[in-house]
């Protein structure tokens, strides 16, 4: 179970860094936009 806490608390400093970096956070939305992007094409 300490794996899961482990991920969790890594996944929330990865997601508090992204909404602190611009950058970072326009990456991540562009990437989102286009898997599921690919995920309406293949579903056509």
């Amino acid at each position: 179970m300490a794996d899961y806490s482990d991920k969790q608390k890594a996944l929330a400093k990865l997601a508090a860094k992204v909404m602190r970096d611009r950058q970072l956070l326009w990456k991540l939305t562009d990437k989102v936009y286009e898997l599921m992007n690919e995920d309406l094409h293949q579903q056509k």
